[in-house]
């Protein structure tokens, strides 16, 4: 099966299928359908509208979404760009929210002589929407595709110098003290207005913040001939340790504080672009084999990149 196939298959068919069933079972169902029907529950059926507009609305959006991630997806792939799994099923995922929603619709209508008898929505959505899941997990698998397999020319990338047979390990971080004081300080400048929280609510809410900055305010990372080990917080959690034998190439890239997603843990399912970030400025920059990229935002990551890049180069998977 071709690349371009198995994309199409992934982007395409499987959502353009779950739209067709939606839209097949619609039809069949249309005389046990009362017309208009509950689109909208509370305790009960509170909302309708139309059958045809309903149906048309949801078919509408759900072909602009097949449509819009299908060109996406191959257009990535004719420029030669990766195609992460997560990105495949996240996309996937969201093309057949509108099958999803028609269907779970559909079902809570079956037999009722008027909306206002139609059966509560939740249990029902909750399973369409899960077989929504379920197809962005198989889309994932059938058409997530690595970057191609060309390396960036040798000269260009970052090196210390290692020689063959030398061992060498580095070690950095970074950290945002001013993550804790905003956190701690801003439920005391919220109490502190007329009107805002009392101040029990405030201190329970600087103490959750002092904490959940203490996770995460501080970030390190270390090279060896194991791999890259990246830690997060006073903790070192979350913790992540990438193989050498997972890594394609490493570089540096700088940072901005809020247009890469924000600080913290973030991922782009668009891009499959893992970034550990405490602060804007450098960053180690690695390319994994699969395509994907992880960004952590350490002090000197030139000298990190070097050592990678250099253990790569003579393959070294383990330490005597």
């Amino acid at each position: 099966m071709t690349k371009l196939i198995r994309v199409l298959f992934a982007t395409a068919v499987l959502p353009g299928a779950a739209l067709a069933v939606a839209g097949a079972l619609e039809n069949a169902w249309a005389h046990r359908l009362p017309d208009p029907v509950a689109t909208h529950w509370s305790n009960g059926p509170n909302g309708a509208t139309p059958l045809g507009v309903f149906t048309g609305v949801c078919f509408g959006l759900g072909v602009l979404a097949v449509l819009l991630l299908a060109t996406t997806a191959v257009t990535a792939l004719r420029r030669d760009r990766p195609l992460p799994r997560a990105t495949i099923g996240v996309g996937v995922g969201f093309a057949a929210l509108p099958a999803a929603v028609l269907l779970s619709v559909l079902v809570a209508n079956l037999d009722a002589p008027d909306w206002h008898a139609a059966r509560s929505g939740l249990v029902v959505v909750l399973l369409f929407m899960l077989g929504a899941v379920t197809l962005g997990v198989v889309a994932a698998f059938a058409g997530g595709l690595p970057a191609a397999p060309g390396r960036a020319d040798a000269a260009n990338r970052p090196s210390v110098g290692l020689r063959p047979g030398q061992r060498a390990f580095w070690a950095s971080g970074a950290a945002n003290p001013a993550m804790l004081w905003t956190l701690a300080l801003v439920p005391v400048a919220i109490a502190l207005v007329p009107a805002g929280l009392s101040w029990p609510v405030a201190g329970w809410l600087t103490l959750v913040g002092v904490l959940v900055a203490a996770l995460t305010y501080r970030l390190s990372a270390t090279v060896d001939a194991k791999g890259v080990t990246i830690r997060f917080g006073l903790l070192g959690l979350p913790w992540r340790h990438l193989r050498l034998d997972s890594i394609r190439e490493a570089t540096t890239r700088e940072l901005s504080m809020f247009r890469d997603g924000g600080l913290g843990l973030r991922f782009n399912p668009v891009t499959g672009t893992t970034a550990y970030k405490v602060r804007g400025g450098p960053a180690l920059e690695l390319t994994l084999e699969s395509g994907r990229k992880v960004l952590v935002s350490v002090d000197d990551p030139e000298t990190g990149a070097g050592l990678v890049n250099d253990l790569l180069a003579q393959r070294i998977t383990r330490i005597d």
